[in-house]
């Protein structure tokens, strides 16, 4: 009796334990499963992207959120957003929803950093990143805003705006940023040309498809302008401000800034270069 017993003990929880090995055993096949997939899409992506110079697809949410109705009639005044047709006017607002909820606001010197503030620049990090899959930069969760210029301690320069990597921050002027705003054909914009910082240190640090696609264009743009005739051209046309030839950074957030308020004189002047800036951005709404 007492044998039987303890033999059917035995048969429970070895039962037990088959139960929760196969389950484990499942839970690890998954995974691996799951695991091999992601890099066999992965590389046919990145085949993909370097044969059509654009990933394989940049827009895919499970839920797309709404803007609060306090803050739809800046959507509204955007020129870039009223310009999409109807199913991308949701796509900008989810992500300027998102990054609204992923970014930190904060005003410097007294400044008091209100909903059209906010919505101003996040609105322009959005057209910036719209062609891109990753739009939520990793090294940019901090942007500070000063009423006026400001003296940077990481330059010890008096600035208008800078992008701190380290510290994952984007400083402003808001006087500056609005005078870019108000003059949008000029070919001079200072969040334009700041956030473009963000975005070229972002697709140097990672790995993600619109990153790869961004640096390796630009790699390419540098290799065309090699060529003494093409930047000849480039200084006499005087299309890019002096402050371009700093150096490969400072020259891409020019180009950046030419290319989003004066794209059809780019265009026109340096039809190869405006193809580069196009697909470094997979930025093709002005060809729509």
């Amino acid at each position: 009796m007492n044998f039987s017993i303890f033999t059917l003990i035995q048969l429970d929880e070895s039962s037990g334990n088959s139960v929760l090995q196969n389950v484990i055993g499942v839970f690890v096949t998954v995974g691996v499963v799951s695991i091999c997939m992601y890099y066999v899409l992965r590389y046919l992506e990145t085949v993909y992207a370097r044969r059509n110079k654009k990933p394989y697809f940049v827009h895919f949410y499970f839920k797309i959120k709404k803007l609060p109705e306090t803050l739809t009639p800046f959507l509204l005044k955007n020129n870039f957003y009223s310009s999409l047709d109807k199913q991308r006017k949701r796509y900008f607002e989810h992500r300027t929803f998102r990054f609204l909820q992923e970014i930190n606001f904060v005003g410097r010197e007294g400044l008091v950093i209100d909903d059209f503030m906010r919505m101003q620049i996040s609105m322009m990090v959005v057209q910036l990143t719209f062609g891109m899959r990753e739009y939520l930069l990793e090294y940019l969760n901090t942007i500070v805003i000063y009423p006026t210029s400001f003296y940077s301690i990481l330059n010890q320069t008096q600035n208008n705006g800078e992008f701190n990597p380290r510290s994952k921050a984007l400083a402003l002027s808001w006087e500056h940023f609005q005078r870019g705003n108000q003059h949008k054909d000029d070919g001079k914009s200072l969040g334009i040309h700041e956030i473009t910082h963000a975005i070229h240190y972002n697709s140097i640090k990672n790995t993600d498809i619109s990153s790869e696609i961004f640096y390796d264009t630009f790699l390419m743009l540098e290799e065309y302008l090699g060529a003494q005739e093409i930047r000849q051209k480039l200084v006499e046309t005087k299309i890019l401000r002096e402050y371009a030839y700093t150096d490969k950074f400072e020259f891409i957030a020019v180009l950046v800034e030419v290319f989003m308020e004066t794209p059809l004189e780019l265009k026109k002047k340096f039809p190869e270069i405006y193809g580069y800036v196009a697909q470094m951005l997979n930025f093709r709404y002005f060809e729509d």
